[in-house]
């Protein structure tokens, strides 16, 4: 197994909290489901891209998932595509962004969740967020369980939790 190219405390300062607070879509709850999703996807900042598929970045996002999020939700919503594409670098395209810069990655997948119209749980009810990134992260057809999510958290997420998440 890869060794991990970050760890969750620098991911947390240094991508998923800068790039939340910028976006205005922060929220501990926010924070906390963002951190589950990379430290399950990416098995503890291991992987950028999916072994043997398509997905890319530490929330291992499939490019017809990327697709979608532009031509079904953003093209209609100029105010929040800009808030995206504010982190696409430039000379990179979106796949190339996706799998190599954090912060444009951050911001897809902030906005992934931001479309989903169920509210995130409460940011103590870990089941509740592992529940929800399992149904609407992974779907009810991939292999991840609520479970795993939770068990990926809490095996390589930020030690000690940030006191704001309690």
């Amino acid at each position: 197994m890869a060794e991990p190219e970050t760890n969750a405390d620098d991911f947390l300062k240094d991508v998923i909290k800068p790039v939340l607070k910028d976006m205005a879509m922060d929220g501990a709850a926010a924070g906390k489901i963002l951190m589950m999703t990379a430290c399950h996807e990416s098995m503890g900042f291991r992987y950028r891209a999916q072994v043997g598929g398509p997905a890319l970045s530490y929330f291992q996002i499939e490019p017809n998932t990327l697709d979608d999020l532009y031509t079904n939700y953003l093209a209609y919503r100029p105010d929040k595509q800009a808030l995206v594409d504010a982190y696409l670098p430039e000379g990179l395209d979106r796949l190339e962004a996706l799998e190599n810069d954090d912060k444009y990655a951050c911001a897809v997948a902030r906005m992934i969740y931001w479309r989903v119209p169920e509210s995130l749980p409460a940011v103590t009810n870990d089941e509740g967020l592992a529940a929800y990134a399992k149904q609407y992260w992974n779907t009810e057809l991939g292999a991840a369980t609520a479970q795993k999510y939770l068990d990926d958290y809490r095996r390589y997420g930020p030690n000690p939790e940030p006191a704001s998440w309690t």
